[in-house]
């Protein structure tokens, strides 16, 4: 920002950042990330893509616009029966289009879909065909957001490793590393 007035973030997650959140919490850092901004966390478990815009609009009517949003969704939906990836990421393409409409001034930051070992309702037969279809479609994402001068908050740090037991959580390491790289990028900005 070129001014002295402090950014608004918002950011809108699934479960996975809940933990996220805790973990800042547990580090003693504000919701701010320790950064020089003011941070609306909008975050639910089991949260699907669909609820996306919805969850934006109603921000909307509470909140000033803010300067920039973050979203980490898509996770929950990827897998799931009844989503082809195809039609999948042009749902999501259309969303974003719509939500570039509702936050004409507001800088989008996209967070890729991190490495789960088990998601919520997937289809895929394989870990193996999990994870390809996450790396397709974060590269499809990707290219798209680039296209409008948009942004990607890339995890390539993250890796099954970080999990916890469960195989879809963070663990506290790989808590650390994901809001590392959400400072990063909002400092980046």
């Amino acid at each position: 920002m070129a001014d002295d007035r402090v950014p608004h973030v918002w950011i809108v997650v699934s479960l996975i950042i809940q933990s996220l959140y805790a973990h800042v919490c547990e580090q003693g850092l504000n919701r701010s990330l320790g950064l020089r901004c003011t941070v609306i966390w909008e975050g639910r478990g089991g949260r699907l893509w669909e609820q996306l815009l919805p969850v934006l609009w109603s921000l909307r009517a509470k909140a000033p616009a803010p300067d920039i949003l973050i979203i980490h969704l898509g996770g929950n939906s990827l897998c799931c029966e009844g989503h082809n990836r195809l039609d999948f990421l042009q749902e999501m393409k259309t969303d974003l289009a719509e939500v570039l409409r509702m936050l004409p001034r507001t800088r989008l930051l996209f967070s890729f879909i991190l490495p789960y070992l088990n998601l919520r309702g997937q289809t895929a037969r394989t870990a193996y065909g999990v994870k390809r279809s996450r790396q397709w479609f974060n590269g499809a994402m990707s290219f798209f957001l680039a296209e409008r001068q948009m942004r990607c908050i890339h995890h390539s740090n993250i890796d099954l490793s970080h999990l916890t037991r469960d195989k879809v959580h963070l663990s506290p390491e790989g808590n650390e590393l994901l809001l590392s790289n959400f400072r990063e990028a909002l400092q980046s900005i």
